[in-house]
């Protein structure tokens, strides 16, 4: 026998173990009820511990789940941006003595109107706007007055990172409840599938992890302004909003009366505050409570905040849920990084005994009194208000989730929405099974039944074929669909289709009364290049498929493609290995083709 077989038999021997070792979850997997397979603790206890940790997931026609497809709002992010362009501009204009009546965006578009108090100045208001040039440009100026406009590459741009950073951002929260694939789609849009959630885990996901922002800011509360006591003199000022005031001790033990607006209709609250700006530097924040466990409606607060955010949540490190005895609340924990700690210590130093408001997707959360300076970079979020332990706790837990995980960079919403439920899902797998059994079956009837013994070679070479493929979607966490199954279904066919082609090329080399080795040899040869090409065909369609199509169409072409891959080597190889045994080991003279 030729060491060179030796070889070969040992490097497919070789490939089935590993093959084997790789696929065992998931045939465990595939083996186990819906109810297991939905229970986490249940499938780790079926799955010993020395093998991997990589398995085959079901997508949602498989297991049942929830398909999103959400919009973000990229123009949002360039307003964003903006704003802060008018808040940099305003800080730079203070350093160079250059004084400004107004830095506001008058519309939707991302373009700043600035007001000089003095006309004169508007030389060196220009050179201090030369610093964003290439990004940022004076689109006109008149006297007094200077329009300031984004470059529309810049704003392509903005748009462009605002929905890579968001699907970053899911992609970092939605493990946490589930099984996710999350890939862009279009321009402004991510699509979302988890499989296998339960209804309480679905609402968890829709309205509390994708659809918060988790914009996190503290700003230190203005309490000397008048601004509200002024406004609420206004003739325009509705009925609902009323003007209020409460006392605190503030520094040096003095009495603080804060007066605030209050209203139980949010909108027109808003509108009102949107007739009359607040003073420069300074923004209006809302806070949401209610006045009693069974009042339905929400009462709305103002706070006169500073304009600009003290400290973000941009330093956050970590953020976890804790139970405070003293307080007999929930509590989030949040852990700043070394830059926001000193910031976190300076802010409460210099502001001891002042108000400093926790914004949280543009609610004040709580304004609780500096004490005096916090120097380990901690803070926290007391939870509570008018629901049961359970439902607290479950916020605290959402809250530090999209806390840790980060702030959207833009809002989300959703564009479209589908719900497999479980019952169809197991129908589904048992539907799947079935038609790999049954083409299976189908397969070995007929090619034992045309090619007898040689039939069987064909059969251990598709059965090779299909644990290797097993294992490699299984090693890269392959997520299966109906399409996929399809696909398996499909190479099946192939990997057939690819020994017929050498056998018949046998056969023919028999015919011409060549001995079984040198047919054998012969056939082998010349079968390979058509084998060859029609795989290199077949890949190539897959690749296009995966990367134009959508989720059920990509599905198919990575089972599809990983299966030509695997189909070049055992379609070959494990037949001529076997061949090559009789042939020239046990010196078989008649072949049964």
């Amino acid at each position: 026998m030729e060491r060179s077989w030796y070889w070969r038999f040992l490097l497919v021997l070789g490939f089935v173990g590993l093959a084997a070792y790789y696929a065992a979850p998931s045939a465990i997997y595939f083996m186990a009820t819906p109810e297991q397979r939905r229970s986490k603790s249940e499938l780790e206890a079926m799955i010993p511990s020395w093998l991997p940790k990589h398995r085959f997931n079901l997508g949602i026609d498989l297991q049942g789940g929830l398909h999103l497809v959400m919009g973000v709002d990229a123009d949002k992010a360039v307003q964003d941006r903006t704003d802060r362009m008018g808040d940099e501009i305003l800080e730079e204009a203070q350093k160079k003595d250059i004084k400004l009546k107004s830095v506001r965006r008058p519309g939707d578009a991302p373009e700043l109107e600035i007001v000089l108090e003095d006309a004169a100045q508007w030389e060196k208001l220009k050179s201090v706007l030369e610093a964003w040039k290439g990004s940022w440009a004076v689109k006109s100026h008149l006297g007094d007055t200077a329009v300031f406009s984004m470059d529309s590459a810049y704003e392509t741009k903005l748009k462009d990172d605002a929905v890579a950073q968001a699907q970053k951002t899911l992609t970092n929260r939605l493990p946490v409840v589930g099984e996710a694939e999350i890939r862009r789609r279009g321009a402004s849009s991510i699509m979302i599938q988890m499989a296998g959630l339960t209804a309480e885990q679905e609402t968890s996901v829709k309205q509390n992890i994708i659809g918060r922002t988790a914009q996190l800011e503290f700003k230190v509360v203005d309490d000397q302004s008048t601004y509200f006591n002024e406004i609420a003199d206004q003739p325009d000022r509705p009925p609902e909003v009323e003007l209020k005031s409460e006392s605190y001790q503030g520094p040096g033990d003095a009495i603080v009366t804060r007066p605030y607006l209050e209203s139980t209709d949010r909108a027109k609250l808003k509108a009102f505050l949107d007739r009359h700006p607040a003073p420069l530097g300074r923004v209006v924040g809302l806070e949401e409570f209610r006045t009693s466990k069974n009042d339905p409606k929400p009462v709305y607060r103002t706070w006169l905040l500073n304009k600009k955010a003290d400290l973000t949540g941009e330093s956050l490190t970590d953020a976890f849920v804790h139970f405070d005895t003293e307080e007999n609340a929930y509590v989030v924990i949040m852990n700043f990084d070394r830059k926001g700690a000193d910031a976190f210590h300076r802010l409460t130093k210099e502001n001891t005994k002042r108000k400093m408001a926790i914004v949280l997707d543009d609610l004040v959360d709580s304004a609780p009194i500096i004490q005096g300076p916090i120097p380990n970079g901690t803070a926290r979020i007391t939870l509570g208000g008018f629901k049961s332990q359970n439902e607290i706790l479950d916020d605290a837990n959402d809250l530090a989730i999209v806390l840790k995980a980060g702030a959207l960079p833009a809002p989300v919403f959703p564009q479209e929405e589908r719900t497999v439920g479980a019952t169809l899902g197991d129908d589904a797998v048992r539907k799947g099974k079935l038609a790999l059994l049954f083409a299976g079956l189908a397969t070995l009837v007929v090619m034992i039944a045309y090619y007898r013994w040689s039939g069987v070679v064909a059969l251990t070479a598709m059965s090779v074929n299909m644990l290797l493929l097993f294992a490699i979607l299984a090693a890269f966490d392959a997520t299966l669909t109906l399409p996929g199954i399809a696909g398996l279904t499909l190479t099946i066919g192939m990997a057939v289709d690819a020994n017929i082609i050498q056998f018949e090329r046998i056969r023919e080399e028999l015919r011409m009364g060549k001995t079984a080795r040198a047919a054998v040899d012969a056939g082998f040869g010349k079968a390979f290049s058509a084998i060859f090409d029609a795989n290199v065909t077949t890949l190539l369609a897959s690749i296009v498929l995966y990367q134009y199509g959508s989720g059920p169409i990509r599905g198919f072409a990575t089972t599809l493609g990983v299966g030509v891959l695997v189909n070049t080597f055992t379609a070959v190889i494990v037949p001529r290995l076997i061949f090559d045994y009789f042939t020239k080991a046990r010196r078989v003279q008649e072949l049964s083709i």
